[in-house]
């Protein structure tokens, strides 16, 4: 290896953000590209190894969503619900969840495009299934604007555009942790990498940051995300730990998004400190614990804290983990009878920290809680649910309670079918929402509000998110700045 080495594009990370972004300039006429993963090979991927990986996009419906799964068979098509997303519809869930405070022009941007980086991911060559919800009366329901997911979860992801990355060319570099960057608020120049081997310079015409957040850190959550955060329990991958975010903001790159904001979601308290692991098949993650909207959630002390039926969970869950941590313990109980058991996603039966009994007295003794209070408790939610308001799964039904305080605002159904049951949960971090402007070509812009020349940023080192994010925008965020950055970082070259 020479001491100095020359490439046209140099993509820091090796995550889904990065393969896309490297595949994206390759085959935009870039000559040589070269990804440096901090991980090693054993251990590629950041987040997306780690997660399903699943897309919300724009698209046209059922006829549309069916040229991603043409093998899909015509019994399982007709019984599948698949109205349009628009770009309204994506654009509002965008502005809804982040309390107004998201980057508009990014945000019109990001969504105008998804529709075309989803296609874009398919022509390279990613295969695709269907995201099955809730099934009622024979037909199939989605949480809107989520119909698929690549085959094989986020690894499955990771190994096909490594695949088509490696036949374009493209070289990776493992275990090579990018120490320095080397540039200044105009310009970016190249990056000074870290191997088993020692240091080195590689100069770049352009370089995409592709790194990640910096969740697996603890001392940065403490400085950042605030009280007890050092203690959250990591989704994802311990590699993502904000040294080349916080190396780009020393030269003069500018922050966005909201650098106290995480997604952090309900897991279950057996959760590893970090890495959690997947369902088989790459079809979600293992701990994750997301059917509280047919329950109720009490705290140690055995009393209700949040609205469990604000929204369906794709547009609550990565925000439910904050007001899980702020309970006694950081931990709680979600409480479900049989009805909300037979409505587990994808028929999933949690084994893990679960307990059952036949009375709800019966379970407060065995999860730790005063049987009079989750009695009471259960009881007043019981009495408050409105009995006027039909129960109905397959949306915002209306059915909420009235009278006590916090409500719940959809799918109050009575806790009455025996056995119950109660899952421990606690909060796990999946990604942080603080990082880089770019602007609508995937370029950082400096302090000075100016585009760095030759600098781009794609994947959750991007701050664009506020308060909460509508679930599997992340891996679209990462398609479409990937695909802009790639594009652009080779438009340098000519």
């Amino acid at each position: 290896m020479s001491p100095r080495e020359t490439y046209d594009v140099i993509v820091i990370g090796g995550g889904s953000a990065a393969f896309e972004a490297a595949i994206s300039a390759k085959t935009a006429g870039a000559g040589r590209v070269v990804m440096l993963e901090k991980a090693p090979e054993t251990e590629f991927g950041g987040n997306a190894r780690f997660s399903h990986t699943g897309f919300r996009f724009v698209h046209s419906g059922a006829k549309e969503i069916r040229e991603f799964v043409p093998d899909l068979d015509e019994a399982t098509f007709q019984r599948m619900h698949v109205p349009p997303y628009t770009h309204e519809n994506f654009l509002a869930d965008l502005n809804r969840v982040t309390q107004g405070q998201i980057d508009p022009v990014l945000a019109d941007a990001f969504v105008g495009q998804s529709n075309a980086a989803v296609h874009w991911m398919k022509d390279i060559g990613i295969k695709w299934e269907m995201e099955k919800t809730i099934e009622v009366d024979n037909k199939l329901y989605f949480e809107p604007g989520i119909n698929i997911h690549p085959i094989g979860g986020g690894l499955g992801l990771l190994l096909a555009l490594r695949e088509i990355a490696l036949k374009h060319g493209i070289e990776i570099r493992y275990d090579s942790k990018v120490r320095a960057v080397h540039g200044n608020e105009r310009q970016i120049d190249g990056v000074r990498v870290s191997a088993p081997s020692g240091e080195y310079d590689l100069d770049g015409r352009a370089v995409i940051c592709c790194s990640g957040g910096f969740q697996a850190s603890a001392e940065m959550r403490a400085r950042y995300l605030g009280t007890n955060t050092d203690f959250l329990r990591v989704r994802g991958s311990k590699h993502n730990t904000g040294e080349v975010l916080q190396a780009m903001l020393a030269i003069g790159a500018k922050a966005a998004g909201h650098w106290q904001g995480a997604h952090m979601t309900p897991i279950d308290s057996a959760a590893p400190a970090v890495e959690t692991p997947l369902l088989e098949g790459g079809k979600g993650n293992s701990m994750n614990r997301y059917d509280y909207p047919y329950s109720i959630t009490v705290n140690n002390l055995g009393l209700r804290f949040y609205d469990e039926g604000e929204a369906k969970h794709s547009y609550t869950y990565a925000k439910t983990g904050r007001a899980v941590l702020a309970q006694p313990g950081a931990s709680a109980f979600q409480i479900y009878d049989q009805t909300g058991v037979d409505l587990f996603r994808r028929g999933r039966n949690y084994t893990a920290t679960v307990f059952e009994a036949d009375t709800i007295a019966e379970l407060a003794k065995k999860i730790g809680i005063e049987p009079a209070v989750l009695v009471h408790t259960v009881e007043e939610f019981n009495a408050a649910c409105r009995k006027d308001v039909p129960f109905d799964p397959r949306k915002l039904d209306g059915k909420c309670t009235v009278g006590i305080s916090p409500p719940k605002s959809h799918w109050a159904e009575p806790i009455v079918r025996p056995p119950f049951r109660a899952y421990q949960v606690t909060a796990g971090i999946t990604f942080t929402f603080g990082g880089l402007q770019v602007d609508t070509k995937a370029q950082v812009i400096n302090t000075g509000h100016r585009a760095i020349h030759g600098l781009f940023a794609s994947g959750d080192v991007v701050g664009l998110f506020f308060h909460n994010y509508p679930s599997c925008t992340g891996q679209t965020r990462n398609a479409v700045f990937s695909y802009l950055a790639g594009r652009n970082a080779a438009a340098l070259q000519n």
